[in-house]
């Protein structure tokens, strides 16, 4: 039996006398890149890197050889109780699950020792002691249905009537890049190019967390010494369309709307506090995937 092992380190550009040129030129071997920008400035707050968990590597691995799942791990529409969920993630999807939306966290950074903690492969952010809503609103306040767009895993708490949106979606559609490293796109005549330069597949989307994200669950619930976040998950997940009544409406109006199921996690990435208690901050994250 022959073992193949499809890897590839960093350290073999190292290794040679002339690295830094090598570096220059092949870029080295990378895996993800988010930059984290305040949005009214555009000054970079910090620059860091995801880890793929246990639920991403399964399905990463299932669309690429099209097989099927062998893992069933609970969801978040099951754990937090999402209005419209289906409860067993074992029946087919209608839809193809794909990477669509994110959520937030605290738990990703220790403030008294300093330290931001490493992602583990089956780490996910708690959905019953970790899980940030975006927005935190009365019936009369709910949000409308554009707004409804872009929030997703509504929640009605049944002691006090007030409805959570915990994921959001992604503020840009996913593009893919193919550029060589000095950042000219390829072109059909790659295989002819003469170039010392090494070529960057990648997927590049914006994740913003607004003026209004958290802001009304911070002053409500946890409070202003606790508002901050420094952990961010992107999820994948399948959609169904219902009929509903439309919220923005006086009538007894009904629309189709898009409702999310089976939302798992599937990246993972933590940072250091951000503080979000000046209520005009707004932060940006520019997320770019390297194949």
């Amino acid at each position: 039996m022959i073992t193949l092992r499809d890897k590839h380190k960093i350290s073999d550009y190292m290794n040679d006398n002339n690295s830094q040129v090598i570096r220059q030129l092949k870029g080295g071997v990378k895996k993800t890149k988010i930059t984290i920008l305040d949005h009214e400035t555009g000054n970079v707050i910090d620059t860091v890197e995801n880890k793929v968990l246990v639920p991403g590597s399964q399905i990463t691995a299932c669309k690429q050889f099209g097989i099927d799942q062998v893992l069933f791990l609970p969801t978040y529409n099951s754990e937090l109780g999402l209005e419209n969920s289906f409860e067993d993630w074992t029946e087919p999807p209608m839809n193809d699950p794909i990477t669509c939306l994110w959520c937030v966290g605290q738990s990703g950074f220790l403030s008294s020792p300093g330290e931001i903690l490493a992602v583990d492969t089956k780490d996910r952010i708690e959905p019953k002691n970790d899980i940030l809503p975006f927005r935190y609103v009365t019936e009369a306040d709910d949000l409308d249905m554009d707004q409804r767009e872009m929030y997703f895993g509504r929640k009605i708490d049944p002691f006090n009537g007030m409805i959570s949106y915990y994921f959001k979606k992604f503020d840009t559609e996913p593009q893919l890049h193919v550029r060589y490293l000095d950042g000219t796109d390829v072109g059909k005549n790659m295989f002819a190019v003469n170039t010392p330069q090494d070529i960057e597949v990648y997927v590049e989307m914006r994740l913003s967390i607004s003026r209004l994200d958290f802001r009304d669950y911070f002053d409500q619930v946890l409070g202003w010494d606790n508002a901050y976040v420094n952990t961010v998950s992107l999820c994948t997940a399948w959609y169904r369309n219902d009929i509903v009544e439309n919220p923005g409406s006086s009538t007894d109006e009904e629309i189709k709307y898009q409702w999310y199921q089976d939302i798992i996690p599937f990246s993972k990435f933590n940072f250091k506090d951000n503080d979000l208690s000046e209520l005009n901050k707004a932060i940006d994250f520019i997320y770019q995937i390297y194949y």
